[in-house]
């Protein structure tokens, strides 16, 4: 046999079998769907303010949120607050976004998102802010990102109310190199509405009226905060790839017979 058709059959084989094992580590990997935000071993800090109170239907729950950079060179500050509602519209509404107006006097700042939204069960509010200095911007301290208020529509049916960050939403990002630097948010607003939780529903009136003293039955209340739950894609093998697969072997096997 022609040594030139013995290297091209050696050639085939290699390239088969680099890519069949190329295929075979791809397939070992998983790709996570979380949008990676606030990081475990982040320094800069959000919070909100007031971190409680209580409030009466009409009141109007005025709120602030700061963030602190920690000393870290920052380029720019995205944060997402969520908190739940029943019923066709939210009980608790946002009347007003107002972004800190010493930021943006500076001129160093542009704060293109101030805004409010409903998804599923949640109200939805982001706010994000760019630094365009070229030196960025650091502090240590506190710093005023925007206010936020809130008026009280009616009682909600669960009390207090818990205005939390979006872990997943919230980022601090640091001027050399762009990485988010910002700690998994834990402060929050948990604020109490005076009826609350009291709202009457239709209960069946007996006809018939019952002798004797009537024994008191408990009515357990709980309170649920909804969790976001994620998906991640299944990492078994696909149709595609077992045809990959198959294909693969197919060239090793015709390779093998022509160089014989």
């Amino acid at each position: 046999m022609p040594a030139k058709k013995v290297i091209v059959a050696l050639l085939i084989i290699v390239v088969a079998i680099g890519g069949f094992v190329a295929g075979l580590v791809l397939l070992r990997e998983r790709q996570s769907l979380i949008e990676e935000a606030a990081v475990p071993t982040g320094t800069a800090e959000v919070s909100i303010t007031p971190e409680t109170g209580n409030f009466n239907i009409g009141d109007n729950i005025n709120t602030s949120v700061y963030f602190n950079p920690a000393n870290n060179v920052i380029s720019g500050v995205a944060v997402r607050l969520t908190y739940p509602f029943s019923g066709a519209t939210p009980e608790i509404s946002v009347s007003s976004i107002q972004v800190n107006q010493t930021l943006l006097s500076s001129g160093d700042w542009t704060c293109p998102t101030q805004n409010s939204k409903l998804e599923g069960i949640n109200v939805v509010i982001d706010i994000a802010c760019g630094n365009t200095s070229a030196a960025g911007f650091t502090a240590n301290t506190d710093t005023l990102l925007a206010s936020v208020s809130l008026k009280v529509e009616r009682a909600p049916t669960v009390s207090p109310l818990i205005m939390r960050f979006d872990p997943a939403k919230s980022v601090i990002t640091r001027k050399s190199d762009n990485a988010d630097v910002l700690l998994i948010p834990i402060s929050s607003g948990s604020y109490t509405i005076a009826g609350a939780g009291t709202q009457v529903t239709n209960t069946p009136t007996p006809t018939t009226k019952l002798s004797g003293t009537p024994t008191p039955t408990k009515t357990a209340t709980v309170s649920a905060t909804p969790t976001g739950t994620q998906q991640l894609p299944d990492a078994g093998v696909s149709y595609p790839t077992l045809f990959g697969i198959g294909l693969g072997a197919i060239v090793i096997v015709g390779a093998l017979l022509l160089a014989l």
